[in-house]
């Protein structure tokens, strides 16, 4: 099944169903004759797009079949990619908050039909009062998870409106100031602060930090903890953590941190492997949501893939098939058209992927 979202400036997501390069020790964590032309197209694809690093991870049968790193963290001191640096994976942090949102559902502490704001909301009036008639005090969980609270990104994804805003003072501007465009419900618009605003859901629900419940609930139990929430800044970036390149937009210039629930964690990709194999509908490795539940979201499809994109990333995560999933993620991007190294980069692990027929059976893990 194909399903495809519309994109706001800078984050990108989609959900349906690089000449030669220096390599570390920890580069190169597994790698025999059955990944040679996926490395060899992949060491193209460094050359094409001018991408200083790359990070794949593969998946079979929930074994981690492979990890490997490409290229350079660090373009000016020549600083080789591992299997251990971080990336911002930008809008890939929505499977994320979509996982810890159902996990909530599963447990009992909400359901997919709450209303969001006003006096019968779980967030109340904790970000002003919703204008009587608006309609805004019938957004309901289910509305943001799915993009149709019925707000859109005209004229402004305000994720990306004046920087120094809070994250309360994002959400009550966009209460008091943006009329819905549609009847919650009726009609989906990608937007990136609706999941902004699930990540204050999780808050209120949890009396915790939304970085604390999902490292706590989602994390822990996948076996990751290197995944954080991103800083801002070149001075912020942690310390195995990539630098990012994009001649257009400075990757620096953004508070990525303030996006949190829909675009700020950071990753590696065997981080982002563990997390697949966790919301997968395979057994080997127990599934954190229910089925039931999952089957209600792109979880559920046969195929599924989400991709990431800021100023300086680009991520995809892949469920190809009920088998196979994949992980990539770079440190620049294709400004003039943000799909053009993301569609690149997947078909060719798909492609490549595809021409596998002897699977190693080792589990990176």
């Amino acid at each position: 099944m194909n399903f495809k979202l519309s994109f706001p400036t800078f984050l990108i997501a989609i959900i349906i169903i690089f000449s030669s390069c220096t390599k570390s020790p920890e580069s190169s964590v597994q790698s025999t004759t059955t990944f040679g032309n996926l490395e060899n197209s992949l060491n193209q694809k460094l050359a094409q797009f001018n991408a200083p690093a790359i990070s794949v991870a593969i998946i079979k049968n929930e074994k981690l079949v492979y990890l490997k790193a490409f290229g350079f963290s660090d373009n000016e001191t020549k600083t080789a990619a591992t299997v251990t640096d971080i990336y911002r994976v930008a809008s890939i942090s929505k499977p994320i908050t979509l996982a810890a949102i159902l996990k909530l559902v599963q447990d009992g502490t909400i359901s997919l039909d709450q209303k969001v704001f006003g006096v019968n909301g779980i967030l109340g009036n904790d970000f002003g009062i919703p204008p009587p008639g608006s309609n805004k005090d019938l957004i309901t969980i289910k509305h943001l998870l799915d993009h149709k609270s019925g707000w859109t990104n005209t004229p402004t994804d305000l994720m990306f409106t004046n920087i120094s805003k809070t994250k309360s003072q994002l959400i009550s501007e966009l209460i008091s100031t943006r009329a819905l465009t549609t009847v919650p419900g009726t009609s989906e618009s990608y937007l990136n602060i609706g999941y902004h605003i699930l990540g204050r859901v999780i808050e209120k629900v949890t009396n915790q930090s939304y970085e604390n419940y999902v490292k706590t609930a989602i994390l822990a139990p996948s076996g990751i903890v290197d995944m954080k929430i991103a800083g801002n800044t070149l001075a912020d970036r942690y310390p195995n953590e990539v630098k990012y390149y994009q001649t257009e937009f400075s990757p620096y210039s953004m508070n990525i941190n303030r996006m949190d629930a829909g675009g700020g964690w950071v990753a590696t990709a065997k981080d982002l492997a563990k997390f697949i194999v966790r919301v997968d509908q395979n057994s080997v490795k127990q599934d954190l949501i229910s089925t039931t539940l999952m089957n209600q979201f792109y979880f559920g499809y046969a195929n599924w893939y989400f991709y990431g994109s800021l100023p300086g990333t680009s991520a995809i995560v892949n469920r190809l098939n009920n088998s196979t999933s994949f992980v990539v993620i770079t440190n620049t991007r294709t400004e003039s058209n943000y799909n053009t190294i993301l569609d690149d980069l997947n078909n060719t692990m798909i492609k490549e992927i595809n021409s596998i027929s002897n699977w190693p059976t080792l589990d990176l893990f």
